[in-house]
């Protein structure tokens, strides 16, 4: 069959994998969303692998508000967003009144109220419900409802953050998971019900999720009738997907570094390079025998030549990072000092700490060999070449990492929630939004796989560090609260729990012919703003 150009090729594609015979209908009502990684969640409440998860969860759910890509709170579910002028937040920042859309309906048809932001919060803090994070919410000492569209939330004390804790959680339904025995394990986690612009219809494990608009929308039926979100987990098989017209737009984890400049004279396609809020690190998991001195962690730190990282295998795009947060970051640590390369140095830390090299050549210590695997999401490339960039740097000093990658529904699941692995490559945000407080990834009551909540996988713990994290939260002053962040990178600086290499730049793509699409660098989602999404 000839086609006369991509949007025809696309159309192709669409209908053999949404059942289309018809190009034209395909090409007009249907939009092709490929990335590397798949989702192995859908409640969004639950654990989320930002990026991927976060799919569905545009498509599907909606929060309170939301943030746009100029750096600016909008409604969603609430008819605006509390702020001191508004008179929505009371002066000691503890009161919180909250106005809810009338008319608002699930997917189901069952009316949206107050009942289920207060079923959202109560799922929140319940201990027994492997939430992600709680922060902001373990601080409200009262929540009631005055009626169907308003609620009131005070504070035991201010928490700054506490706008972006709402922004992150998209709401879930009362009169559906207020029935089931274990949210945990509910079959909605896999046929969720939201209010979102789109309803899933189908999923095909491996390969893609197809959604169909919600027409009765309360922000307005979308556009686009059908969304297909496809993986591909070879990140250069999806580059040639979005070269030949496959998909339409191409996220996680975007256009291959060294592709760039040929991606920028693709005709009908557009590269679009942003920073994202994401950091990429190596994950020590501190559980572990191999790494429970923070000197070894400081000695692989310092052996691993993280500038050839950049250069060589990111083609330096992405800046240097030095902390968990991005360089450009209002809260960035700027007088950090970077340990740099140095095998010779990071050796001589290993032996003088007691780890000497026996007859295989491998380190060990009191019966431990410095001999553990790393995993990241099989057929990333990028992380792929640095791996064995790494490996090779750790061998030089008597240390044998083993590569050991899996799909990202496997390494992103329980081997990494339940702290399985022995170390990461990986790639993660602020766990509330743009706001500095990182108390979910390294927090020792944020130990998942010990406290059933949060997203300290590397099992870290420093009780300055906690103090400190507890005290951020509440610091409104912001000279004052950066002070306490300065403080906070430099303890993660000396003790290494996972080490950060560069903050990133993704360049995602899509179609010339696709309008509404807008790149935003204060969240980690490519469907942000789904719903506005349209064809020329």
């Amino acid at each position: 069959m000839k086609t006369t150009g991509y949007i025809g090729f696309s159309a192709v594609i669409a209908g053999s994998v949404l059942g289309i015979t018809d190009p034209a209908w395909a090409a007009k009502k249907s939009v092709i969303v490929g990335m590397t990684q798949e989702p192995v969640n859908f409640n969004p409440l639950l654990y989320v692998n930002s990026g991927t998860e976060e799919v569905p969860e545009a498509c599907m759910f909606d929060a309170l508000w939301d943030m746009n890509h100029k750096g600016e709170f909008i409604p969603n579910l609430a008819v605006r967003v509390p702020t001191l002028e508004n008179g929505g937040i009371s002066k000691d920042g503890k009161l919180w009144k909250i106005e809810l859309k009338k008319g608002v309906k699930w997917h189901d048809g069952a009316p949206f109220t107050a009942k289920d932001v207060e079923f959202t919060f109560q799922t929140i803090i319940n201990p027994k419900v492997a939430i992600r994070s709680r922060s902001g919410f373990d601080l409200i000492s009262d929540f009631k409802i005055i009626d169907d569209s308003n609620v009131e939330i005070r504070l035991a004390k201010p928490f700054v953050p506490f706008a972006w804790a709402w922004q992150k959680m998209h709401i879930v339904p009362h009169h559906i998971l207020s029935k089931v025995p274990d949210i945990n394990t509910a079959a909605f986690n896999m046929k969720p019900v939201g209010t979102g612009p789109y309803k899933l219809t189908k999923r095909v494990a491996g390969s893609h999720m197809i959604y169909k608009r919600n027409d009765a929308y309360h922000r307005g039926t979308p556009a686009i009738e059908t969304v297909v979100h496809k993986f591909i987990p070879d990140q250069t098989v999806a580059y040639t997907q979005f070269k030949t017209g496959e998909i339409d737009v191409f996220g996680l984890h975007g256009i291959p570094p060294e592709r760039y400049e040929e991606s920028k004279t693709l005709a009908n396609l557009v590269p679009l390079k942003t920073p994202q809020p994401w950091v990429e690190f190596i994950y020590f998991n501190c559980g572990k025998p191999q790494f429970k001195e923070k000197i070894v962690r400081q000695a692989l730190y310092l052996a691993c030549d993280k500038e050839k990282w950049i250069q060589d295998v990111q083609y330096g795009l992405p800046p240097r990072t030095l902390s968990y947060l991005h360089p450009s970051h209002w809260a960035y640590n700027s007088n950090l000092k970077d340990p740099g390369f140095n095998l010779q140095k990071a050796a001589e830390m290993l032996e003088g700490a007691g780890w000497k090299i026996g007859s295989d050549g491998i380190r060990e210590k009191n019966g431990v060999k410095l001999k553990f695997t790393m995993s990241t999401t099989a057929g990333a490339k990028a992380r792929e070449q640095a791996q064995a960039m790494v490996q090779a740097n750790w061998k030089e000093i008597g240390v044998d990492m083993e590569i050991k990658n899996m799909p990202a529904s496997v390494v992103w699941g329980e081997f990494c929630t339940k702290s399985q692995f022995d170390t990461l490559m990986v790639g993660w945000e602020p766990t509330v939004g743009m706001d500095p407080d990182y108390t979910a990834r390294c927090h020792s009551k944020q130990i998942p796989v010990k406290d059933g909540v949060g997203s300290n996988y590397v099992q870290y713990e420093n009780p300055e560090l906690d103090k400190l994290l507890e005290e951020g939260v509440l610091i409104s002053d912001m000279k004052k609260r950066k002070q306490v962040y300065d403080r906070i990178q430099e303890i993660l600086h000396e003790d290494v729990p996972f080490a950060p290499i560069f903050a990133y730049v993704f360049i995602y793509g899509k179609k010339a012919s696709l309008k509404g699409y807008e790149v935003n660098p204060y969240v980690t989602d490519v469907t942000w703003n789904i719903q506005d999404w349209s064809w020329t």
